[in-house]
């Protein structure tokens, strides 16, 4: 192919998106249009989105829904099972019913806010079907966080490739796949606003998912976003969960990600061996645990 690479950044689903392809300008702003259309159907935060819709109907009545919604939901209560439902899409009921995160009046929940929205977290009372969705509790919420970014990081990537793009990375907060190019990835050191990690990666398709407790908090990290649901609150194992695959299977790191943030150390081996990836996490010490590295094919890793 011809083209010049070109790049694409853009502030979508509040995080920032980064796309370089070698295709034209056009395609990328296609690309783009891809992660709008993702966020006004499936925010929390967008008022008239199908996401709010569907918790809004819940414990009432189940609604229809097309052919994408049920490939995207599916993934989501796939996740949930291969996690023992450690990563579960209605934690929304504790992390927007109870801590309101990401909106105005976003708190530090009391225990018995907690353990109310706390009972209807349970993927398992989510009915899907190829034609509807329902939650059969009222006050049952989904919230997507923990797996949209991916979903839509490998969504751009394939319309990417399916456009002949021969070089592709795509950045969607933290939600990386590359393809073709050796890329250079810097993972943030969770208690400073310097580098901790710097990941060259190799030509072959590589997917890499960050999560960290310094992304979105209420008044300091200790209260972060992401929820253990076991408990109501935020866990204390890590500050960064990064994990590594040679594969586009993104959606699926995002919500494992999510997951293995909420589990102790001596968990990280089996896991990541069971699902053939590479973990890099740093704990609370700031000490780097590594989980099957040699599993990974990279052009370098350095620590810093």
């Amino acid at each position: 192919m011809s083209w010049f690479d070109k790049a694409l950044e853009a502030s979508v689903m509040s995080t920032h998106l980064l796309i370089r392809a070698n295709l034209p300008k056009h395609k990328l702003l296609h690309a783009h249009k891809i992660a709008v259309a993702f966020e006004e159907r499936y925010s929390a935060y967008k008022e008239n989105s199908f996401l709010n819709t569907i918790n809004q109907q819940a414990g009432q009545a189940p609604l229809p829904i097309t052919p994408e919604d049920y490939i995207l939901f599916k993934q989501c209560i796939d996740a949930s099972e291969q996690t023992q439902g450690i990563f579960d899409i209605s934690i929304g009921a504790l992390s927007h019913g109870a801590y309101h995160f990401g909106f105005s009046n976003q708190t530090v929940a009391d225990t018995k806010i907690i353990q109310k929205q706390k009972s209807l977290v349970n993927y398992r009372d989510i009915v899907l079907s190829k034609c509807s969705i329902y939650l059969k509790k009222k006050g049952m919420r989904l919230d997507l966080g923990g797996i949209g970014k991916g979903y839509v990081a490998r969504e751009i990537a394939q319309y990417l490739a399916s456009e002949g793009a021969s070089r592709i990375l795509v950045d969607v907060g933290g939600e990386i796949v590359t393809r073709g190019k050796s890329y250079t990835i810097a993972i943030q050191d969770p208690f400073s606003s310097k580098h901790r990690v710097m990941i060259q990666t190799s030509k072959a398709d590589t997917a890499i998912s960050t999560s960290g407790n310094y992304e979105r908090f209420i008044g300091s990290p200790k209260y972060h976003h992401i929820l253990d649901k076991a408990i109501g609150t935020s866990s204390s194992y890590y500050s960064s969960m990064t994990l590594m695959q040679n594969s586009w299977d993104i959606a699926s790191l995002d919500a494992y990600a999510t997951a293995l943030f909420n589990q102790a150390s001596h968990t990280l081996n089996p896991f990541a061996i069971e699902h053939r990836l590479s973990v890099l996490a740093i704990d609370k010490q700031n000490q780097i645990i590594e989980a099957n590295r040699e599993n990974i094919m990279l052009k370098s890793l350095q620590f810093l």
